[in-house]
């Protein structure tokens, strides 16, 4: 798409309602320029985006190379965009994110990164993480953390289909699937 299917509010035209549910920063991001639309609905996105970024326990570079691979299977180069930085930063290398779009077959992957990713597409496509994938995150993730992992996907999911339906592409400066 070439521009989003909903107009978006930019951040001169928000009223204090909408203003007050997201910082500077936020105010810029397409997909808080969108939801700003409906208040209540963005509400909810920042309770479990907050939990999911925030709050869990999942390690910095398991939710990156997760929400890469979520990207990359929805084809929400928003996400992508939005992600490929911090997955650097989180210890993620670019040949990784390369990898990442081969899926937990690609050549390299430590065992630990290929568990994370087979958990992922399994969640994605059959709604369960497979049993050899299940074993091994058991291995170092406490229930609690299992029970995040869910949660962890089916947020960075919803965003994925957010941006894809409402066409928000790729934010300014930020990388394509193909830089």
């Amino acid at each position: 798409m070439s521009e989003p299917r909903i107009p978006l509010v930019a951040p001169e035209e928000m009223n204090d309602e909408q203003r007050s549910l997201m910082n500077d920063t936020q105010a810029q991001l397409s997909l808080f320029q969108l939801l700003a639309r409906h208040p209540e609905a963005l509400r909810r996105l920042k309770a479990t985006g907050s939990f999911a970024n925030f709050e869990t326990q999942i390690p910095a570079r398991d939710r990156e190379l997760m929400v890469l691979r979520i990207s990359w299977k929805y084809q929400s180069e928003f996400e992508w965009g939005q992600h490929y930085a911090k997955a650097i930063e989180a210890g993620v290398t670019a040949q990784e994110c390369e990898w990442v779009k081969q899926g937990p077959d690609a050549e390299g992957w430590d065992s630990w990164s290929k568990a994370i990713l087979v958990a992922t597409d399994g969640l994605l496509d059959e709604a369960t993480v497979p049993d050899d994938a299940w074993a091994i995150l058991r291995s170092r993730y406490s229930e609690e953390v299992m029970l995040e992992l869910v949660i962890f996907l089916g947020h960075y999911t919803m965003v994925s289909m957010f941006a894809n339906t409402f066409g928000l592409g790729v934010g300014p400066g930020k990388r394509s699937f193909d830089d």
